[in-house]
């Protein structure tokens, strides 16, 4: 009886030697880069709207809030507000900015406190499925 000895340790090499490992390692980089690339780009814009929204809003309330009935301020009472001025002007301060700032929106509330001469603006900007709400209030105060 005769036994064959081989020297051989039992590894093949093969011509590939890890590169489906490094191309596996490659994708998983470049699609956890673009996913983070994705977020952030996705939470900045929500940011800017945010603030858009707000800035709309205070913008279209000071508008409304100089919007003084002339009779009163020839009376010298600055405090109080014709009501139907203040929305208008209000209105068109809020439109205008969504031009400007290149965002669609709406303005969900106007409210006017024509007795201490408040206005209170409320705006919605959406983006796609994703909406946010900005509030913004000024009052009329008379300058002596």
């Amino acid at each position: 009886m005769t036994v064959a000895i081989t020297t051989s340790n039992g590894i093949e090499w093969r011509d590939d030697r890890g590169s489906g490992l490094v191309a596996g390692i490659a994708f998983m980089f470049a699609f956890t880069f673009l996913g983070l690339v994705w977020v952030a780009r996705d939470a900045d814009r929500g940011i800017s709207n945010q603030s858009a929204a707000t800035s709309i809003a205070f913008q279209a309330a000071r508008s409304g809030a100089q919007a003084a009935s002339i009779d009163d301020v020839r009376d010298g009472d600055l405090d109080r507000l014709d009501p139907g001025a203040a929305r208008a002007a209000a209105s068109t301060t809020a439109a205008l900015l969504f031009g400007s700032y290149g965002v669609s929106g709406s303005v969900d509330a106007i409210v006017v406190d024509d007795t201490t001469g408040k206005v209170t603006v409320t705006i919605t900007i959406v983006d796609g499925s994703k909406a946010v709400t900005g509030v913004g209030a000024a009052e009329a105060v008379g300058v002596a």
